[in-house]
């Protein structure tokens, strides 16, 4: 199974659009980033590592949680703590309930920073009062969250925190920063958290594909003209605040996506229903890196044959090196809007580049340079002699009857 449009749920979904539409609903599933539970908690652990080793000290871990404004305002983090000296203990986690979607993101990212603590017990801290904070001399608050969708929610957060008073002590005397660790996130949202008067470093894992950035031209119209119909009515059809994120995770799907995919409203039945990918990418998550892969390369190569190389381990690096210069040969520049065409990581999309540049295929500025553009060529010409073998998924057409002469 290679595709997401393959899966039994999707299948069924994608009957109730006419003949018509249906090929524009497979495009637009089809270029989903799915994020399986392993990769989603080994890529925060990741950010986490880097983030903690650069800290300098013991730092604190906070999940990304909703802060409701009081009488029109929002309250400080702790609890009497805007004006003197902060003290007390922290607030708990929040407690994963399967049957709520909107806590269900916050419940794994909660338990993740949990077992990170337990882990690394005497540098990181899960969820400390300001007076744990003090008492262990704490560098950095960590922020953690899955998604940087509109950054209204980590802003909020970070706003929270700027109001009290300790901490604005503390940040004014450099004896503390800020830092944002997302597996993923929309280029305005992450904008907007970096824009934050508390000047927080963002970290994500991997770019987000978008809408705009998936599908060009006519195909970008069809598209968008499927989502503004299904469901009919919606206020938001390409997502909120206009996201158009093409990215699922095991544990849901962000609402930044086309509510094409997870709106019950006018009685549409969306492909994750609740926002719960639960089921629908089950089928997928198995072998989801290496199709998606290979979807990847065989689209931006136009290379029948790349599943042999990508089954070949001293291969691999070699394809995802040319995808990084497939993509710079479309204008592609920052390793973030890379890592969202090529669905490689932002770590793996900057390693490579590195090795392009000393390779000489790119210039400093990731274009390609003459020398990247004859491998390039090398490789498509090379792969246009290989064989083609027929795979399993691929249709072929064989004709029923004969026609007269």
């Amino acid at each position: 199974m290679n595709a997401l449009s393959e899966t039994p749920e999707a299948t069924r979904w994608l009957e109730r659009f006419s003949d018509v539409d249906r090929p524009t609903a497979i495009a637009l599933i089809d270029e989903i980033l799915l994020v399986s539970r392993d990769d989603f908690s080994n890529g925060l652990d990741a950010l986490l590592d880097a983030a903690v080793a650069e800290a300098g000290g013991p730092v604190a871990l906070f999940g990304e949680r909703p802060i409701k404004k009081v009488y029109g305002k929002i309250p400080a983090f702790f609890r009497n703590s805007r004006r003197g000296r902060a003290e007390g203990a922290g607030g708990q986690p929040i407690i994963v309930d399967p049957r709520d979607q909107e806590v269900g993101s916050e419940g794994i990212v909660a338990n993740l920073i949990t077992d990170y603590s337990r882990r690394h017990e005497n540098t990181c801290f899960p969820y400390p009062g300001p007076t744990k904070m003090r008492d262990e001399k704490v560098r950095a608050i960590i922020l953690v969250t899955d998604f940087i969708g509109s950054g209204d929610r980590i802003t909020r957060m970070l706003e929270a925190f700027r109001y009290v008073a300790t901490i604005r002590s503390w940040r004014s005397y450099k004896l503390i920063r800020f830092v944002v660790v997302a597996y993923s996130g929309l280029d305005a949202g992450i904008a907007k958290v970096r824009s934050h008067r508390l000047k927080p470093e963002v970290r994500t894992f991997t770019g987000c594909p978008t809408l705009k950035g998936a599908f060009t031209g006519n195909v970008l119209r069809d598209i968008e003209r499927l989502c503004r119909s299904y469901p009919k009515g919606h206020r938001e059809p390409l997502g909120y605040k206009t996201g158009g994120a093409l990215i699922a995770f095991s544990h849901g799907s962000p609402n930044n996506a086309p509510p094409i995919l997870h709106s019950r409203s006018a009685k549409w039945v969306p492909l994750f229903k609740g926002r719960s990918t639960t089921g629908v990418l089950a089928p997928l998550l198995t072998d989801a890196e290496y199709s998606d892969a290979h979807q990847r390369v065989t689209k931006l190569l136009g290379i029948r044959g790349a599943r042999k190389e990508l089954s070949s381990g001293a291969g691999n690096r070699w394809i995802s090196t040319m995808l990084v210069l497939a993509a710079a040969e479309r204008g592609v520049r920052q390793p973030v809007k890379i890592s969202a065409k090529t669905h490689l990581s932002v770590g793996e999309v900057t390693s490579l580049r590195a090795l392009a540049i000393d390779a000489g295929w790119l210039d400093s500025t990731t274009r390609l340079t003459p020398l990247g553009r004859r491998e390039l060529a090398r490789l498509r010409r090379r792969r246009r002699r290989a064989p083609i073998l027929a795979a399993n998924t691929e249709q072929y057409y064989y004709p029923t009857q004969l026609r007269a002469p």
